[in-house]
């Protein structure tokens, strides 16, 4: 898989490192789950292991998290790609490709901005 570079990076909006276990899934589903490693209102970057070859540029997000009392599932989030970058393992080498992919959203809806607030509030811990 190559490097997928498709727009330049322009934050409009705070970063934040996300605390605790959230998954991205890409749709279609072109990419294994993820952990969500930086979110913000404009876009959030995952790590995920890449499995084969097969890839497709994703159209959409699903974000999924817990807190103590719900579990929160943001559907069909629009995404366009910023970046898809191979990382480099530290020590000694891994059999596992690992990668980072960075979106930015396009077009969310008022609740689905809300949402993405919700998720920043709750595990947002530390701007970047």
């Amino acid at each position: 898989m190559k490097t997928v570079a498709q727009f330049s990076e322009r934050r409009h909006s705070t970063r934040f490192k996300v605390q605790g276990m959230v998954i991205a899934v890409a749709r279609p589903l072109s990419l294994p789950p993820g952990s969500v490693k930086e979110v913000s209102q404009t876009g959030l970057i995952f790590i995920y292991r890449q499995i084969g070859n097969n890839w497709a540029v994703p159209q959409s997000l699903d974000i999924i998290w817990a807190d103590t009392i719900n579990t929160h599932h943001l559907e069909n989030l629009p995404v366009r790609t910023v970046s898809d970058v191979l990382i480099e393992p530290e020590g000694k080498p891994n059999k596992s490709v690992i990668r980072q992919f960075a979106v930015a959203f396009k077009n969310l809806t008022p609740h689905q901005k809300n949402q993405i607030g919700r998720l920043i509030e709750g595990r947002g811990a530390t701007k970047m």
